[in-house]
């Protein structure tokens, strides 16, 4: 994506664009998305058996609470998850580079790239 940014710069002569090492900030929150994406099947789906499963490790049956989300919200709340992700990514590297929406396509459609990639991976 940062050569054809670079390209298209030497091409319509538009401002120079950053390094890509700053750019790179940009797809932190797609990052951050992505993990708390992967780990929401993790958190909602084992850890309501936390209590039931430690107190039979120690040989305390008891009749414990277990609070388990149903997997069509897990999926969906990964799928919004990684979408507001791309979204804040997209404003992040906007904020970032601070020039025109259009100069930074080729860097947008790297994170939407990315974004479908992530999604293939972390959903079911």
């Amino acid at each position: 994506a940062f050569a054809l940014i670079q390209g298209i710069y030497r091409w319509q002569k538009t401002p120079k664009p950053r390094p890509f090492i700053e750019l790179a900030y940009g797809y932190l929150p797609l990052v951050l998305g992505a993990n708390l994406a992967h780990y929401l099947d993790l958190g909602l789906g084992e850890a309501g058996r936390i209590l039931p499963v430690t107190f039979a490790t120690f040989g305390m049956a008891g009749n414990l609470p277990v609070m388990v989300a149903d997997p069509a919200v897990i999926v969906f709340l990964q799928g919004v998850t990684l979408l507001a992700g791309l979204l804040f990514s997209v404003i992040l590297t906007q904020k970032i580079a601070k020039q025109a929406w259009r100069l930074l396509v080729p860097q947008h459609l790297s994170a939407i790239a990315l974004t479908f990639s992530l999604w293939t991976l972390i959903l079911p």
